[in-house]
């Protein structure tokens, strides 16, 4: 009997693990985005991140924004986060991983406003260049 209660609880630890682990600390996809660096700002009540909006230039557009959206996204490095408020207004190409479930103190959750649904956390910039419009 004690057996059994002992295999029991540990499935049911493996599971919970397995669950956490799968959609809150496994990275879903990573990639490259680029567009114009339009919002940075560091909000919240209980933790403080830096979240960052930024426009993707739309179909075939450099410069013009037809057929454009927008991509919201969080940063936790704070070097990062202080070098991309210098590159506001200007055209940015950034690193993410995206997960599949948010956590409070990773930064906001933009399921409703991403086209793509998950937290998209920003840790590196690939390249800065001057807006021409």
């Amino acid at each position: 009997m004690l057996k059994t209660i002992f295999i029991a609880i540990f499935i049911i630890l493996l599971g919970v693990t397995g669950y956490v682990y799968w959609y809150y600390y496994n990275p879903y996809s990573d990639g490259y985005r680029e567009g114009v660096l339009q919002k940075f700002s560091r909000k919240g009540n209980v933790f403080k991140t830096y979240e960052g909006e930024m426009i993707q230039l739309g179909f075939g557009q450099r410069g013009a924004a037809i057929n454009s959206q927008y991509y919201f996204f969080s940063v936790s490095d704070e070097q990062l986060a202080d070098s991309l408020e210098h590159c506001l207004g200007k055209i940015v190409k950034l690193h993410y991983t995206q997960y599949r479930r948010s956590l409070p103190w990773r930064g906001e959750n933009y399921d409703k406003t991403n086209a793509d649904k998950g937290q998209y956390m920003v840790d590196g910039i690939a390249e800065v260049r001057n807006a021409s419009y």
